[in-house]
């Protein structure tokens, strides 16, 4: 029996050090494992989806941005992840139009891991209101055990 584990990565210190944290949790296990890297990118609706019209074309070139820091963000987590090539590591990469809780939400979902590893970059009150939470989000509607690494050691 094979023990999967998909980490939700973003190329951030603290997405990079719950990959290090799964590698170390399955050389601890006795039985064979995977781990999939889930780099997730959210993009705006397409064009006449959204409640302001006019703004549409801004998305379009937003999309364009958002899609070449994925790029960058992609090939950073590819040269990290080569210093594991002893590992069973695969990268996975989800494109969708709406937040990223959501996209991970349903990969997640699809085919439920034995666990689910995120980083948390701690907002706190107006911050985390405004700008919502990743880690929360996923850790209500995911299906499987979620696991959050915080950012700063306490």
């Amino acid at each position: 029996m094979s023990y999967r584990i998909v980490i939700a990565a973003d190329g951030s210190n603290v997405s990079k050090k719950a990959i290090k944290f799964a590698i170390d949790l399955c050389s601890k296990l006795s039985c064979p494992y995977q781990i999939d890297v889930l780099y997730c990118i959210g993009i705006n609706p397409p064009k006449g989806t959204t409640a302001l019209h006019l703004l549409s074309g801004l998305d379009r070139i937003n999309n364009i941005e958002i899609k070449e820091e994925a790029k960058q963000d992609v090939a950073e987590l590819n040269q990290f992840l080569a210093q594991f090539n002893n590992t069973n590591i695969q990268l996975k990469i989800r494109e969708g139009s709406s937040h990223i809780g959501s996209i991970i939400e349903e990969y997640v979902n699809q085919d439920p891991p034995r666990i689910l590893i995120l980083g948390s970059s701690n907002k706190e009150g107006i911050q985390k209101f405004i700008l919502g939470s990743t880690s929360d989000y996923c850790l209500h509607r995911c299906h499987c055990p979620v696991t959050i690494i915080k950012a700063n050691d306490v």
